[in-house]
């Protein structure tokens, strides 16, 4: 009696024990992730780009949290604790954006690394647009590596310029630039070589 009690209970544990572990299995397998993400759409502060992370879930519709730009700088060089950077890691090493020498989880270092992401992103407003869409006395004279077929459509890029998005993931201007795709355009629109391929894909050439 008493071994059959014991192997009927090793049974019942062997059998839960399982299905905990099928369970955490399972739960495991949908959990979903958050991504940084960036479209080159105008924000309602009156800027020029959209910050974002993103829960991908394989559907057409991703969650999406907006995140206001200086915040979502500091949570990618891991200034603040996030979602989609849990570790705190200076992600633009990670991925290379550009170089970064010295200490680099230093708060010092990730200040600096801000900074310069900052410009970068406050530069990207050139993909989309021929001319400065705003009022600014120190851009307005500035000219965008956007160059339409028609003169007049001072917003919008050639379709040959928008091919060459197309491997960051982006179809049209409403679409994200998420994950890796993201730090791989960043470190690339900082590259002149794939600008001057950007802006001659429109028949122009960059110059200073």
């Amino acid at each position: 009696m008493k071994k059959t009690l014991l192997i009927f209970l090793l049974s019942f544990l062997f059998i839960y024990n399982y299905a905990q572990i099928n369970t955490f299995g399972n739960t495991t397998e949908v959990k979903k992730d958050w991504f940084f993400a960036l479209r080159l759409i105008p924000n309602l502060n009156g800027g020029l780009v959209q910050t974002a992370i993103v829960k991908e879930n394989g559907e057409s519709q991703n969650e999406v949290l907006y995140i206001p730009i200086n915040q979502w700088l500091r949570e990618i060089v891991g200034l603040e604790i996030s979602k989609a950077n849990p570790d705190k890691e200076n992600l633009i090493k990670k991925y290379n954006v550009f170089e970064i020498t010295g200490n680099v989880q230093s708060t010092l270092m990730k200040d600096y690394t801000t900074e310069k992401l900052k410009v970068i992103i406050n530069n990207l407003w050139k993909i989309k647009y021929s001319e400065y869409p705003f009022y600014n006395p120190a851009l307005n004279q500035e000219k965008g590596w956007a160059k339409n077929p028609d003169d007049k459509v001072t917003w919008m890029p050639s379709d040959s310029q928008l091919q060459l998005l197309k491997p960051y993931g982006i179809e049209n201007f409403s679409n994200f630039f998420i994950g890796e795709h993201l730090f791989d355009f960043l470190k690339d629109v900082t590259n002149r070589d794939w600008q001057n391929r950007y802006i001659q894909s429109a028949g122009v050439y960059h110059r200073n």
